[in-house]
């Protein structure tokens, strides 16, 4: 019964049961009258007078305001957020007319928000866009609000310095407002909720300097029995004479015949100094800045002035700003289509300040494994999207982010790739090797897939427009461009493999890894051995040959495929692209499988060449069903250590020997010792 009145209630409010002198649904949220102009105590030019001009502390609380927000410039976005240069909105907002900057205009909108809470600006439109824009003094305008179902204003109300008054349409001025949260129509200022406190402080002062002018506030009066017309005057002249110059001021008074009789506080007793001292917080906390801003320097430092000015930004001015764009977005974005009209902070010292604190959090997420777009939207550092953003990595010597990790051996458990004589023995080895490739696959087949990505979108770029006929030989040249990206990526690659796989066999031989300070009784692994870098430079451009080629071929086929049906350059390219979107992964993958089992191949042997101890080696096929017959057939074969096996590889996953002998290759080798 009671959800059924409620409803029958809600109706008569909304639609006036139907008459067509109903409420309007807007008069529902606000107490004043419609068709009637909304006006304030609060003027401008009240605000002014006994604010901005007498009190130094809402002078300077304001003129603080508006020196920070004037400082920042306005912009221009489209719907991607990126700044549209010299776009026309963009000059109105630095030059709005021919008698202010763009800095001025937005000094009143602040100022006249701080002191009344409203703002207004003329817009001068032509053609849809906005040409010119002028301030307008709140105290001349009124908002009318209307009684027309769906209408908001019915107008405006101006009042013409003649005094003379005319009513204009509501899109004739854009309101700028500080919420009144009892009126939706006209704004509040934060000099309103000060008023009381400054006018007190207005009059301690007032009071101050009276009582400094020949004491006109008397402290008390001379009391005497009865004394004649003659004595009075005397009793004047000696306390004119003696005590109204100011060396004598506050001298203690003597008069013959008198008594003395308290009548008031003296100034020091009303501690003008203390109260003060409250106002001027006060007045700060109203406007919302730090006291250190109007002098209140009691307990200021180096460092409180450095936060004070953060959050002088963060806590007043941006929010204020916002609340602007949030208008200019509302009342003028609208005729350009979709842009975003946003302002720039990035020239904010105090804002600045916190960007090492950001780059230093970005680099211990990135080192955790997320991705560079997710940290670059929490931390909001601003960066441009870039290939591989949204793939999270760690660092090239530790597991990838979503891969399995190696479980290592308990130590009494693990076997070393040494002296191996047993069966199981070989087997774990082996399984320990092969789990610690595997994990590296994940990571290194997502970078490789990200240059997969760059070459079609070089070869899309480069073959845009152009006939068919040409298209083979621009597309060799786009992957070519490509080649110095493939050679740094695997260059990285490489020496990151040789170090991990390195340091575990270093382990096994006796030696330690480069990280740690060695001790007498250990020898050290060196990743960065001449040998090793010779054999990355060498293998690094071998590999990117090998793959470029590869692609290259693989791109011929598609294009001439098209060509043979006379197909168009664009309908060549979807073909290109659909290729690369199916291949991709496996071609990244089959890349990254060979580079691993070669870099860890490589890693492996030159620890076992540094070592010292190891005489000969041992090649171990893979310990599962997927091997090749070659390999089978050279399981435990054993050779010097600067020998090749029979197959002519020097270790497992060998570059430099047959191709059907190397290409993702998972077999190891074991190592004895001499005797």
């Amino acid at each position: 019964m009671f959800d059924a009145l409620r409803k029958r209630i809600a109706l008569v409010l909304l639609t006036g049961s139907g008459k067509k002198d109903g409420l309007n649904p807007f008069q529902v949220v606000s107490t004043k009258p419609a068709n009637i102009p909304v006006y304030s105590d609060m003027t401008v030019r009240k605000a002014t007078r006994e604010g901005y001009k007498i009190s130094i502390y809402v002078y300077r609380a304001v003129r603080t305001i508006i020196q920070a927000s004037s400082a920042i410039p306005w912009i221009v976005q489209d719907g991607k957020g990126e700044p549209i240069e010299n776009h026309p909105l963009v000059k109105v907002l630095k030059n709005p007319n021919p008698e202010f900057s763009g800095q001025d205009l937005i000094e009143f909108v602040i100022a006249h928000l701080e002191l009344v809470g409203n703002a207004l600006w003329r817009p001068i439109i032509v053609g849809n866009q906005v040409k010119e824009l002028w301030t307008v003094m709140p105290d001349l305008v009124k908002p009318i609000p209307s009684n027309v179902r769906g209408e908001w204003l019915k107008g405006w109300e101006v009042r013409s310095i003649d005094g003379s008054q005319y009513t204009v349409p509501p899109e004739t001025f854009i309101h700028f407002m500080q919420v009144d949260p009892g009126n939706p129509y006209w704004g509040t200022s934060p000099l309103m909720a000060a008023a009381r406190t400054v006018d007190t402080d207005n009059e301690a002062q007032d009071t101050q300097k009276v009582s400094m002018q020949n004491r006109g506030t008397p402290d008390g009066v001379f009391q005497a029995e009865a004394i004649t017309d003659e004595q009075y005057e005397e009793a004047n002249r000696q306390i004119k004479e003696r005590y109204l110059s100011k060396e004598k001021r506050r001298l203690p008074w003597l008069v013959a015949g008198a008594k003395w009789q308290q009548m008031s506080l003296t100034p020091v007793e009303m501690d003008y100094i203390a109260s003060r001292l409250h106002n001027k917080r006060d007045i700060a906390g109203a406007f919302g800045i730090s006291p250190i801003f109007l002098g209140d320097l009691e307990q200021s430092s180096y460092d409180n002035m450095v936060q004070a000015r953060k959050a002088l930004y963060e806590d007043v001015v941006i929010p204020l700003l916002d609340d602007i764009k949030a208008t200019l977005n509302l009342k003028i974005a609208p005729m350009y289509g979709d842009i975003v009209i946003a302002y720039d902070t990035s020239k904010i010292v105090a804002l600045r300040e916190d960007y090492s604190k950001k780059v230093e959090q970005a680099k211990s997420l990135w080192a955790m494994g997320i991705p560079f777009d997710q940290i670059n939207e929490r931390l909001e550092m601003g960066f441009e999207e870039f290939a591989g953003w949204d793939t999270g990595y760690l660092p090239f010597n530790l597991m990838p982010a979503g891969s399995t990790p190696v479980q290592e051996e308990p130590a009494k458990m693990r076997t070393k790739a040494l002296n191996l004589q047993t069966e199981e023995q070989k087997a774990v080895h082996w399984k320990r090797i092969d789990r610690r490739r595997v994990a590296w696959w994940g990571v290194v087949s997502k970078k490789v897939g990200l240059l997969y990505e760059n070459e079609v979108k070089a070869i899309e770029k480069a073959i845009k427009g152009k006939k068919p006929d040409k298209l083979i030989s621009i597309a060799d040249e786009a992957i070519d461009s490509l080649k110095p990206e493939w050679e740094k990526m695997l260059t990285a690659i490489s020496a990151a493999l040789i170090e991990d796989f390195g340091d575990e066999i270093a382990e096994d031989l006796g030696g330690e890894p480069k990280s740690i300070k060695p001790t007498e009784a250990k020898w050290v692994f060196d990743p960065f051995s001449t040998a090793a870098r010779l054999w990355i430079t060498k293998h690094g451009a071998e590999s990117v040959k090998t793959i470029l080629s590869t692609n290259l071929d693989d791109v011929k086929r598609i294009i001439l495929a098209g060509h043979d049906g006379n197909l168009t350059t664009s309908q060549i390219a979807k073909n290109l692209r659909q290729f690369y979107t199916d291949k991709s992964p496996f071609k990244a993958m089959r890349v990254a499988r060979t580079e691993v089992a070669s870099a860890s191949g490589f890693g492996q042997r030159e620890a076992a060449k540094q070592s010292g101890v190891v005489k000969t080696k041992k090649w171990l096929s893979s310990r599962d069903d997927r091997v090749r017959d070659s390999h089978i057939s050279i399981d435990g074969e054993e050779q010097p250590l600067d020998e090749p096996y029979s197959n002519g590889l020097m270790f497992p996953g060998d570059p430099s020997g047959n191709t059907a002998e190397f290409i993702m290759c998972r077999c190891v080798e074991s190592y004895q010792t001499r005797r």
